[in-house]
């Protein structure tokens, strides 16, 4: 049990609404359900009577309203006393991540943070997904953005623990040069005899993964020149036509000034994600604050 569940029961036994309560905690209806229904679950009791209506307290949740909500508000007072001061000691968190997480997902996160804890500090690594899993593993960063591997269950054991976000449609990059690059879309097996950037298995499984299914769908292996370079050493090669891949949309549109357009794959639907990767057994309040926030990200 931790602190935060035993708040957000705190917040929706005053609001008795899930509506008002998400909103005042800044985290999502389904994620405060969610919570709750974990409480009730650690304390073996309903604390809560749910209609379509209106939300009330059973006894056994008005009981524990009343005993927890004083020393809570002591807390929570003390707690605020230190950020206005400046006296709360210094919070640092860690993150590894993959590039596209870096710009899409990672400066949302550390901007809420920031709101709540104005002298919190920060350490960003980019890496690659594998080596991100390691060092969240490892107990060396609180938490990792990763490519999705289609195994995820398999992959991610506990203590670690997972949340898969927005997935986006996997396009064919190419540069804006090619002869490709203003159709909007194309039929996969016309590319067979192209050359393809491909990606490191051991390093980047989600990606390797996609282009061997997406090729072999259409009939063909594919041609690979080159395989593991960077995000942006990869769309330099591409804006010289040296060569095309696949990729996510999300990748994709990081991109955008480089001369790389994305089209669309006739009669293929694959899909990647990012996903959030923390150790069970290291959610101190930095880590849980950010889940908190990142429960606020679509998915």
């Amino acid at each position: 049990m931790n602190y935060l569940s035993l708040q957000y029961f705190l917040s929706l036994a005053y609001h008795l609404n899930f509506s008002k309560a998400a909103a005042a905690l800044h985290i999502s209806q389904p994620g405060l359900s969610r919570q709750i229904s974990i409480l009730e679950k650690e304390l073996n009791v309903k604390l809560l009577k749910r209609s379509t209506r209106k939300v009330s307290l059973t006894r056994e949740g008005e009981f524990l309203y009343q005993q927890l909500a004083p020393p809570f508000n002591s807390i929570q007072n003390s707690v605020n006393e230190l950020r206005q001061n400046g006296a709360a000691a210094q919070m640092t968190i860690k993150i590894a991540t993959v590039p596209s997480a870096a710009s899409h997902i990672v400066p949302f996160l550390l901007k809420e943070l920031k709101t709540r804890f104005p002298k919190l500090s920060f350490f960003i690594k980019e890496t690659t997904s594998v080596h991100a899993a390691k060092l969240v593993q490892n107990g060396e960063y609180h938490l990792a953005f990763i490519r999705t591997p289609i195994d995820i269950k398999e992959t991610i054991q506990p203590p670690l623990q997972w949340k898969e976000f927005k997935r986006s449609q996997i396009k064919l990059a190419v540069s804006s040069t090619h002869p490709y690059a203003s159709f909007g879309s194309v039929a996969l097996e016309s590319c067979a005899e192209e050359t393809f950037f491909h990606f490191d298995p051991e390093h980047s499984p989600a990606l390797y993964s996609l282009v061997e299914h997406a090729c072999l769908s259409a009939g063909f292996v594919p041609k690979t020149i080159g395989a593991g370079p960077e995000i942006l050493t990869l769309a330099n090669l591409m804006k010289e036509n040296i060569g095309i891949t696949i990729l996510p949309e999300d990748m994709i549109e990081l991109l955008d000034d480089r001369n790389i357009v994305g089209l669309d794959l006739k009669d293929i639907h694959l899909f990647s994600s990012i996903s959030l990767i923390w150790h069970k057994e290291n959610e101190r309040q930095v880590t849980e604050e950010a889940l908190s926030i990142l429960e606020m990200v679509e998915v």
